[in-house]
């Protein structure tokens, strides 16, 4: 199962969510591969791969992709991100590349987890149009509901041409239940995720065992299993992975 993790907004934790997700895949004994397909290569840096290897840059302009996957010590495969991200635009076909491109390593794997950027276009659609599942990671802000019905839209979009594509749900990242606002604003997006026929998947509470991990490179899940946004997204991969 190939899993997308986007929104067409920064800042929602759409990096830590696609690390967190592959990094519970490897800790249940799943054979899992991360695909860093944002330029800032946050993902791969979390996972402890190289950027300066051959990565997803290279698999969209035709290197086989067995030759671009390298081994994290977290126990997950990754391909891994560049700057050279930057340069890709669009063209007729271009949006299927990495279908295309991930074909051979599909056996190879339980699950595969995308990475993108925060702003539709080329990568975007190239990940949606490669996905079986969309995972949506928002935060707790006055324009979770707006952003929501961006990324659905542009979803439904890609579904003329990727009809295998469905949303596995949204999610609240970094969620704070001792403010009040925050408590209103996921009753919003739950009656918003609701109104869409969208999955609620719940909340991801926020740790700073998250970031920690992330700086040190280091799994959530052999780091600080207790934590809390630990017990939350191993919570969301199973419900993911029925």
């Amino acid at each position: 199962m190939i899993y997308t993790i986007a929104t067409q907004k920064g800042g929602t934790g759409k990096t830590t969510t696609a690390a967190a997700i592959v990094q519970a895949a490897a800790h249940t004994g799943k054979r899992a591969l991360a695909v860093d397909l944002d330029p800032q290569g946050n993902l791969t840096f979390a996972l402890a791969a190289d950027a300066r290897r051959p990565g997803s840059y290279e698999l969209l302009h035709g290197a086989p992709a067995f030759d671009v996957v390298q081994h994290s010590p977290q126990g997950m495969d990754v391909i891994s991100a560049s700057l050279d991200l930057q340069t890709e635009t669009s063209a007729p076909g271009s949006a299927r590349r990495l279908q295309r491109a991930l074909d051979p390593l599909k056996m190879e794997y339980d699950v595969i987890v995308i990475d993108t950027p925060a702003t539709a276009g080329e990568l975007q659609y190239n990940a949606l149009q490669a996905a079986d599942r969309l995972i949506i990671p928002l935060e707790a802000d006055p324009y979770n509901a707006q952003s929501l019905y961006q990324i659905a839209a542009t979803a439904e979009q890609i579904r003329h041409t990727n009809p295998r594509l469905k949303i596995a749900g949204v999610l609240m990242a970094k969620y704070d239940g001792r403010a009040t606002l925050t408590k209103l604003l996921q009753e919003r997006l739950k009656e918003t995720a609701d109104a869409l026929d969208i999955p609620y998947l719940g909340t991801i509470r926020k740790a700073i065992a998250v970031s920690e991990a992330a700086a040190l490179q280091r799994s959530l899940f052999e780091y600080a299993p207790k934590c809390n946004p630990a017990a939350d997204y191993m919570r969301v991969f199973e419900t993911i992975t029925k």
